[in-house]
């Protein structure tokens, strides 16, 4: 920070994080991060609004090296804010008292913090991220369209890692890959395995093997070796499931969100799609992509078109076929 103009003073008391209390009007309460933002608005034209845009444009420009993680709470904040502002019937203007309004000090920090730092210590409205919650649903979310659910065997598939989160090296990633790997044969080879409980099996440990992945090194690729084992057996069995159109759904989400490049069979099971599981697949993919561009999630969007493409190869078969049957 630059040396105070005469007559400033600091106006933080101390403050480091942004999420301790700054204001509370009518039971509601205000931030710092908040009174950080109102100052900055008082400087834009566009006040509040611009910096909202200028937030939305971090969270999607490709062009720009920046957190957009960080740009998404941020933003998430700015929603939090405006509502909060509603409940009490202010403004920047009427919430920052009048020192606040006039203090470049408090500008200068504003800048600093918003702009350049970044939320490192978060709030509830950023911790909520859309980014989070989609991906989080992914996972675990479209479990109970199962015939049988993937959670029977979710906990015990967990339990066979062994360890409580934390970093992973490389040379001890193989060993949690072949025991995860020996823990799901013994559990197929159980005497209630139906085909259900097998879809269900191979579905919890794609999940648990994505979670792992955030805390282990796979130089060796044994996690990505067990996965796409999975991932192969999962989807043929969804081939001969009868209730497979109601689980396009969770394949879906699945595809759009796993983040590390694992998937590698989804594209060319929805490319073989029957006519009526295609149209099902367009459909749900339909209300995807709408989340997705509602959320501004461009990264994941465009995985959602890849996969469209891949059903539409499907349809354009179908078309062929209508043609042929014409002659």
């Amino acid at each position: 920070m630059k040396a105070l103009r005469p007559g400033e003073r600091p106006l933080d008391d101390g403050v480091r994080y942004g999420q301790e209390a700054w204001r509370e009007v009518d039971g509601v309460t205000f931030c710092h991060w908040d009174r950080w933002i109102l100052r900055l608005a008082l400087d834009e034209k566009g006040g509040l609004d611009a910096i909202a845009w200028m937030f939305r444009q971090r969270m999607i420009d490709p062009k720009r090296n920046v957190d957009k993680d960080a740009a998404e709470a941020m933003h998430l904040q700015m929603v939090d804010l405006r509502k909060r502002l509603a409940q009490v019937q202010r403004t920047p203007e009427t919430l920052l008292d009048d020192e606040e309004r006039a203090s470049q000090w408090l500008h200068r920090k504003a800048f600093l913090r918003v702009w350049k730092s970044g939320p490192n210590h978060r709030t509830r409205a950023m911790l909520d991220t859309p980014r989070k919650r989609l991906g989080l649903r992914a996972l675990r979310g479209n479990w109970e369209r199962y015939p049988v659910s993937p959670a029977r065997y979710d906990t015990a598939l967990r339990r066979t890692l062994g360890f409580d989160g934390g970093d992973v090296p490389w040379w001890e990633t193989r060993a949690l890959a072949i025991g995860l790997d020996l823990e799901v044969e013994l559990l197929e080879l159980g005497a209630s395995m139906t085909p259900a409980a097998r879809l269900a099996l191979y579905r919890a440990a794609l999940t648990v093997v994505i979670e792992t992945m955030n805390c282990v090194d796979d130089s060796g690729a044994d996690m990505a070796e067990i996965y796409r084992g999975f991932e192969q057996k999962w989807l043929t069995l969804l081939r001969e499931e009868p209730t497979r159109a109601g689980l396009l759904r969770d394949v879906l989400e699945l595809a759009t969100w796993e983040d590390f490049g694992l998937t590698e069979g989804v594209e060319g099971f929805l490319s073989g799609l029957g006519e009526e599981d295609a149209d099902r697949a367009l459909m749900e993919l339909a209300v995807i992509a709408r989340e997705l561009r509602e959320h501004r999630l461009e990264y994941h969007l465009e995985r959602a078109r890849r996969l469209r493409s891949a059903v539409l190869a499907a349809a354009a078969g179908f078309a062929e076929d209508d043609a042929d049957g014409e002659e």
